[in-house]
């Protein structure tokens, strides 16, 4: 019997008969059942293992070093203008990073399948009713979640991916880049966006840097189609020593975003509906540098003209994961000064303070009565197998059998923090959730967090997230838990995480987890803050949700460059 992978949900593209390996269960209809009246099936294996996360990580980084290069050549070329590698970093970094983390994530459960099924065929979406190449960065953001674009690109890979392409895989040392300043003629202003900050501290700070308030608004540019010429004649080097390197830019040109190609004078025209300044002294975000390609096309030309460049961590799981992520690999390489949520990677990285929390507090109150459980979403199409949980781990069987051992009484309490992006990035898990536990509160996720913790009175989080840090820094009773199945730290957290594991915060057994909060639940305020526990709290805190007593005045030595306010006489 002909055996299919099959990597699309249009059926009129399936086999009449044969046995169907489904690359996830998002292809997988309603009525699975009714496949057996045609066919067998299976759900593929897909997971990749530890030592392959690792070689996988180290093919993207490769491949990105060689590849940013070229594309700034090609771009440069193309558009004939001799912009700096920074300034095309600036603008197709974020989606080159995340593009190769994918592509390469790809690669890898290609080559594992073909090893498992040698004879299999490949069943895909129509290329001539899907597009390859999003219109920006957000587009492409988008597309990532979608089944049929994914499918296109198993379909690319398919006849070049094997075991042999990925067996000599190597890792490169990327030293910290120091950017030279380009000389301007007048530079004035500070321009912040997207800060992180709670919106009163942002607006505080700008009074403090003496610039203008300026509401976030985000300029979509046109979506300009694919020209097929111009992509042919981009000049990329050709005479790659293996299979893989000339596949990637065979699929640079095909998954380029058109706004960095056919649709880049109309990306330029679109930074003056902005209405920032030119050539500002500093610029400071921590979020709109991952999606807009208008804003980053100002950003870049401003770099050009020797503006800094400030940026700040997006969020939770950052120093903290074994992998960096997409965005933090993105920030370390083009920022002048990386605002960390306090620790440190190298001299450009300031160990700077958590962002989201400034000015917050949590109040205590002995009406909490809640046990807040914060999970992560889940995904059918997990953009890299080293950051994203996929929908087939063991991740809900980790958090019902943590559900299913805990006591009844606290069962009650129960309130689920479904993760907002879940319906987006895969399938609802609602229905699973009350298969586990009939009765359970499952909460709304439109709910803004501040107003569901409020009743509180333990948060279990299950993934790596800003929940952790955050809490932590406002002293919210909070515990961790997860595996290695689908979170590994780096080297540099483990003796903090020990330390929390030591004290009962974190555990990767889920049966202990609920043994810890029943043991705690009648009086969580003695353990939460006896001496052995705030210690471990403080430690996390130092390096990952660091505060300081002046945020406001400390943030600002950073965005105006200590070094100028000393040379202002201004370090007040």
């Amino acid at each position: 019997m002909t055996s299919y992978l099959i990597t699309t949900t249009d059926r009129s593209r399936w086999p009449n008969s044969g046995h169907l390996v489904f690359i996830g269960t998002f292809c997988l209809p309603n009525d699975s059942d009714s496949l057996l009246d045609k066919y067998t099936y299976e759900i593929a294996d897909t997971l990749v293992t530890s030592d392959n996360k690792l070689r996988c990580f180290q093919l993207s980084e490769s491949a990105h070093a060689s590849l940013g290069l070229q594309i700034a050549d090609a771009l440069n070329q193309a558009h004939q203008i001799s912009k700096s590698v920074r300034y095309w970093e600036i603008l197709t970094g974020s989606w080159l990073h995340l593009f190769l983390d994918l592509l390469i994530s790809r690669i890898f459960i290609v080559a594992k399948l073909r090893e498992v099924y040698p004879d299999i065929q490949l069943v895909h979406a129509d290329g001539t009713k899907n597009r390859r190449a999003p219109f920006n960065t957000a587009d492409f953001h988008t597309l990532t979640k979608s089944t049929e674009w994914n499918s296109l690109v198993y379909a690319d890979l398919w006849s070049t991916a094997s075991a042999e392409h990925i067996a000599a895989s190597h890792s490169i040392i990327r030293n910290a880049r120091v950017h030279p300043k380009p000389q301007s003629s007048i530079r004035s202003g500070y321009v912040l966006s997207a800060t992180y900050l709670p919106r009163m501290q942002e607006l505080l700070l700008q009074l403090r840097l003496g610039s203008k308030y300026r509401r976030l608004r985000v300029i979509n540019p046109p979506a300009i189609p694919v020209d097929h010429e111009a992509r042919q004649q981009l000049v990329f080097n050709e005479s790659q020593p293996d299979d893989v390197g000339r596949l990637h830019i065979k699929l640079i040109r095909r998954y380029l975003p058109t706004s960095f190609l056919e649709g880049f004078t109309a990306l330029r025209m679109s930074i003056s509906q902005m209405r920032f300044p030119n050539n500002p002294k500093a610029i400071f975000t921590s979020n709109r540098h991952i999606y807009d390609d208008v804003f980053n096309a100002w950003v870049a030309e401003a770099t050009e003209n020797g503006s800094r460049l400030v940026l700040g961590q997006h969020g939770g799981y950052y120093g903290i994961s074994k992998f960096p992520t997409f965005a933090e690999r993105h920030e370390k390489s083009v920022s002048d000064s990386y605002l960390t949520w306090g620790w440190k990677h190298a001299i450009s990285s300031s160990g700077g303070i958590i962002l989201t929390t400034v000015g917050s507090h949590w109040k205590h109150r002995e009406s909490h009565s809640r046990l807040l459980l914060v999970t992560d979403e889940l995904w059918s199409h997990p953009r890299a197998v080293y950051t994203d949980i996929p929908e087939t781990s063991d991740y809900l069987d980790h958090l019902g059998l943590l559900v299913r051992s805990l006591p009844p009484s606290i069962q009650q309490s129960l309130e689920l923090r479904r993760h907002l992006g879940q319906s987006v990035v895969g399938h609802p898990v609602e229905t699973w959730w009350r298969n586990q536990v009939q009765a359970i509160n499952l909460g709304d996720p439109l709910i803004p967090f501040s107003q569901v913790v409020r009743n509180a009175k333990i948060v279990i989080v299950a993934h790596n997230g800003t929940t952790i840090p955050e809490n932590f820094s406002q002293a919210v009773p909070t515990l961790i838990t997860w595996t290695s199945n689908w979170v590994e730290i780096r080297d540099e957290a483990k003796p903090i995480f020990a330390k929390l594991a030591e004290v009962g915060i974190f555990h990767e057994d889920p049966v202990s987890l609920a043994k810890h909060v029943s043991a705690i639940w009648d009086n969580v305020d003695a353990w939460w803050e006896s001496k052995e526990v705030v210690g471990a709290r403080e430690l996390f805190c130092s390096q990952y949700a660091r505060s300081v007593p002046q945020p406001r005045k400390f943030l600002r030595e950073i965005i105006v460059g200590k070094s100028t306010m000393e040379q202002q006489g201004d370090l007040s």
